[in-house]
Order: C-alpha cells, then structure tokens, then sequence
C-alpha cells in the first residue's frame, strides 16, 4: 500500500429514500439504480460498525477531528430519534477524537425540534435549494409532482433565525441556465447565509450539458457565475462565502483549496452507503452503473483498504491520471482538471477534459484578472507619512 491522506470526512447516507423527486438527482434518475437495493434506513449494527471503523483509523492515524454528515435520500425522512441515536451511537464509539455533524437537507422537514436537537449538538445543517419559487420548481418536485416551496418558506425563516444561525452551514444551489443568475443570488442572499456553493449541473461528455450541445467551446456557465462573482467580489462587507470563488483565489495565489472540485489535492473523504458499503464519491452513480462501488464494506474492510482501490487511488494522486491535455495546462492547479464525473466518456472513461473546461478557463482567467488588477492598485498606493 502506498502513502495516503487519510479520511477525515465521511457522508453517510442513512436513509436511502427522498421526499422530494428532482428530476437532476444523481441517486435516482441516471443509468446506477442501486438505490433500489439499499435498506430504507441504516441499522444500528450498521452504525456501531462504522464507529468503530472511526476510531480504528483515526486512532491509527492521528487524526483529531473528524466529520460525518448524514446525506441521502433525504436525511429528515428517518426522524429526530434516529437521529439523534445515530450521533449517540457514532460518539460512544469515538471516544477521543473532536466529531462534527452535519446534515445535508432538502430542508421540506425541517422543524423546531429538530432545529433545536441541532443547536444543542452544533450539528449543522445545509440546505439544497435553487433560487426562488419559479427556480426551484424547474426541477425540485415532490412526487406528485407538486412544489415543496411553501415548506422551504418556513425553513429559511427557521435557519436565517438568530439562533438557527448558529448552525446553518448554507445554500447548495444547482445552476440552470434557465434562471437569472442574478436574481438566484439576490433571493439567497437576502438570507445573508454563511456560504452559498453553486454547482455545475453534473454531466458529462456522453450527456452534454444544456447550452453545450453543439459545441464545449462556448462558456455559458462561466458567464452565469461572473454575473454574480461581479456582484459579489465588490460588496462590502463580503459576509457570504462563495465557495467556487473563494477556491479559485485561494488556489491561484498558492495557498491551499478545501474541495474536491478544485485543486490537486488528494481527497479525503469517502461515502458510506445505508447497507454499510464503503463507496467513492457518490457523484459518480451519473456515469455509468457501479462507478461507485469499490468492492468493499464496513464489516469486512477498514478504511485503509480503501486505498487500494484504482478508483480511491486515482482520487488521492490527481494528476497523473489527468489527461495529457489537463497535465499539460497552466491553470491545472487551480482547476484540477475539473470534477471528475464531469470528465466521463464511454469511449475514455476519466481520461478526458472537464466538458465545462472551457467556462473553468474563462472564470479562472476572469477571476485572476481582477484579483491582479486590485492587487497591484494597492501596491501604487503611497502610504502616507507619519
């Protein structure tokens, strides 16, 4: 086994199922249907079993703090005594490193109760959300179809409240073309959430994006997010956190980035499914059926044996499974070579391009530029004498 980053994150998917029907989902509506075959719930074997796969690694590899986020499906869907009993369980397993809890939420459940257990434990919570009433519904039904936005309404009072606050970790937002991605930033951000993550639709070179059909030389999504990078570099005072616009400055002035999508670091974190397997980045289920699946699980592997995997290796020794192309480009540091399902083909599977490099390039580029631009401007400035 060669040397590796060790895990200090895993999403769990505790329950397997959603109340809500998004017509994008990765988990549901692409070519990998092993939802299908998962238990609707983790067990509680399962979870003490993964506790102490926790502290068996992070013991071994001195690791001090450790996140785990309940993912799905939808998390809420298993109840505030589940829960509650899953935090209990995974603490009294990992007795001596410093947990973090999350959950990541379409947020249509969320209530005072379950806002409060959160305070009372700092778990955070993230909520999937598009934009406003219209942007939301374009692709974040219920299963009959119907809007959900009245109770996500309700949610971002609770969570933009003093003391939800205290927990609310912010906004995952899916970009649709369709929306303005002006009025998108304007309805989040009146919330004024700590971070704001938009994402890039995840598709790849067999499935084009919307707006790249025809040709990946065009930059749709580069000019949908400097719209509001251009609002949002010059507020003042910046109290919301952008992450892809934070990663590309942290990355291009040499400092270290804390994504998956951005960047040559290895990754450090895995996904545990609600059966107990031990899977890569659960994005994957868009490429191709079993993408994820590595073979092994909590009851019979540690999370060391992860690290023999080609699919875990490839993601903590970036850049020499990048194409030729992407080794060859000076923005690689900063970009990464893109997010990884976004660089599928049948044809070369990994091997490949961002399908969105040419809007990595302009927003990079872009972004620099600016960035240079102030940079230098405060260099001229003659500090006056004392």
């Amino acid at each position: 086994m060669a040397e590796f980053t060790p895990l200090h994150s895993l999403v769990c998917k505790v329950v397997s199922r959603c109340n809500l029907n998004c017509d994008y989902c990765y988990m549901y509506q692409h070519s990998d249907q092993s939802w299908q075959q998962q238990p609707l719930k983790m067990s509680e074997a399962t979870i003490t079993q993964l506790g102490k796969r926790i502290d068996e690694h992070t013991t071994k590899h001195q690791v001090s703090e450790f996140s785990v986020i309940m993912h799905g499906g939808e998390p809420l869907l298993a109840g505030l005594d589940y829960l509650q009993k899953f935090q209990e369980i995974i603490s009294k397993n990992v007795p001596n490193v410093k947990l973090r809890f999350g959950i990541q939420s379409n947020g249509v459940l969320l209530n005072d109760e379950i806002l409060d257990f959160c305070i009372s434990n700092n778990t955070t919570i993230g909520l999937s959300m598009d934009g406003d009433r219209e942007a939301n519904d374009l692709h974040r039904l219920d299963h009959q179809g119907k809007s959900a936005f009245s109770s996500l309404e309700k949610t971002l009072q609770l969570l933009s409240s003093d003391r939800g606050r205290k927990i609310w970790a912010g906004f995952l937002c899916v970009i649709d073309l369709h929306n303005d991605p002006e009025a998108v930033y304007s309805y989040l951000s009146q919330y004024n959430p700590p971070s704001i993550d938009f994402l890039l639709p995840l598709n790849h070179h067999d499935l084009r994006p919307l707006g790249k059909e025809q040709s990946l030389d065009v930059t749709p999504y580069a000019d949908w997010l400097l719209k509001i990078f251009d609002i949002w570099y010059h507020q003042k005072p910046q109290t919301i956190k952008i992450r892809k616009f934070k990663e590309i400055i942290l990355l291009m002035l040499g400092l270290q980035g804390n994504s998956e999508e951005w960047g040559l670091n290895p990754v450090d974190f895995a996904v545990i499914e609600t059966n107990g397997d031990i899977e890569a980045v659960d994005s994957l289920k868009v490429t191709y059926p079993e993408a994820t699946k590595l073979g092994m699980d909590i009851f019979t592997h540690s999370f060391d044996d992860i690290f023999d995997s080609p699919k875990v290796i490839e993601r903590q020794e970036k850049w020499q499974y990048l194409s030729e192309t992407c080794q060859e480009c000076n923005l690689v540091k900063v970009c990464g070579g893109g997010y990884l399902p976004h660089r599928y083909s049948s044809e070369n599977y990994f091997h490949n391009p961002s399908v969105y490099c040419s809007d990595l390039k302009k927003m990079i580029t872009t972004i620099r530029h600016q960035v240079i631009e102030d940079m230098q401007t405060i260099k001229k400035r003659k500090i006056p004498a004392v």
